[in-house]
């Protein structure tokens, strides 16, 4: 678990810093009224980049980020080979892996955190939850990752794009690195490695932000200090 919460931390960090470093699309001139009125009105069946990446998906195929694992079992894609109960399920389909992670708070840990609240919080008056489900012991979906066999960069990048239109940023250097899309729920994240001095893909990650936002702040109370800076040197 700590494993994965640090490549998926550098993962988003870095992806973040490269989306703000991005240049600006819009010019500095004032828009005409001719001009916003050519930008307000679409024709009927196009659509815009803007458009795709702002519908990418809420979690993957079947599956909506914040699934309990038991819950997942049955609309997972591939065959089962193994799962923990608690954070992951893998599955295969002929040569493609699927990862489903799934963020789990210790019991120990959580424990901690509600002493704080209740302790932080006057509940004089407040009404109680006896009707309220408590959660399950196990984790909720936040990314799954998909694992093939070497295939070409742009090959897999233009399947993607196609489905989601143009990437939001990238960090490639030396034909390696990630090439992200990024909406309001979601980033995927193309993988690329550099393999005989070519770029190559083998991985698409596909994360939820909200559920990580909250991952974050869950390592954040169970990691030192020291040990969340050499988290962030991880290099995955």
């Amino acid at each position: 678990m700590r494993r994965i919460t640090g490549i998926l931390l550098v993962l988003l960090i870095t992806v973040s810093a490269a989306a703000q470093n991005q240049p600006d699309n819009k010019t500095n001139g004032k828009t005409t009224a001719s001009e916003e009125k050519k930008t307000d009105t679409k024709p009927a069946g196009t659509e815009t980049t803007e458009d795709k990446i702002g519908s990418l998906p809420e979690g993957y195929a079947n599956l909506t980020w914040g699934t309990y694992l038991s819950d997942a079992k049955d609309k997972i894609s591939g065959r089962l080979t193994y799962t923990d109960d608690k954070t992951v399920i893998i599955s295969k389909e002929n040569e493609l892996s699927y990862y489903y992670g799934f963020f789990y708070k210790e019991p120990e840990a959580e424990e901690k955190n509600v002493e704080k609240t209740e302790g932080a919080t006057d509940t004089t008056g407040t009404a109680t939850t006896e009707n309220t489900s408590p959660p399950k012991d196990e984790g909720r979906l936040f990314y799954v990752s998909l694992n093939f066999p070497y295939l070409d960069k742009d090959t897999v990048y233009e399947k993607i794009k196609k489905k989601y239109g143009d990437h939001s940023s990238e960090t490639l250097k030396d034909n390696q690195g990630a090439i992200a899309w990024d909406s309001e729920k979601t980033v995927v994240l193309m993988w690329v490695d550099r393999y005989e001095k070519r770029p190559y893909c083998r991985r698409i990650i596909y994360i939820s932000k909200e559920i990580s936002k909250e991952l974050n702040d869950y390592t954040n109370s169970i990691f030192n200090k020291t040990e969340i800076e050499l988290i962030k040197q991880l290099n995955p």
